[in-house]
């Protein structure tokens, strides 16, 4: 993601071409305050990560695939990608949706994964505490 919509991104000195293409209209400065951006949503998943799981690796494990569907175990927590245009269950394992990758304001159906969605969920009984992010 470039710093800035100068021609380098700001990665470059004046004149110096960048070696992959830069999205002058997607960069840190122009997210910085935008709570929907992709800036933003990467954030929180850190800051998720550090209160969730500190600096401990934890196991991870491919859970089971669904037809457009993937999901993984890692620590406690559990990670869903719907990628379909439709609606599609969770998987068993999930737990409270920590965090969306959804702008919708109204929660989804309970286990549902909004068509595009993307959820980290806490599995239950596994809590850290940490449930402000």
């Amino acid at each position: 993601m470039p710093w800035d919509g100068s021609p380098g991104g700001g990665f470059t000195g004046p004149g110096v071409t960048p070696w992959l293409p830069m999205a002058a209209d997607r960069t840190v400065a122009g997210q910085r305050d935008k709570p929907e951006s992709t800036l933003s949503l990467c954030r929180r998943l850190l800051a998720m990560r550090r209160a969730e799981l500190g600096r401990d690796l934890a196991d991870f494990e491919n859970l089971a695939v669904t037809e457009g569907v993937w999901a993984y175990r890692t620590g406690p927590l559990v990670v869903a990608a719907n990628f379909t245009d439709q609606p599609a269950d969770m998987p068993a394992e999930a737990g409270e949706v920590l965090l969306t990758t959804s702008a919708e304001s109204t929660p989804p159906s309970p286990g549902i994964l909004r068509p595009w969605e993307g959820v980290v969920t806490r599995r239950s009984g596994s809590g850290a505490g940490h449930d402000q992010l």
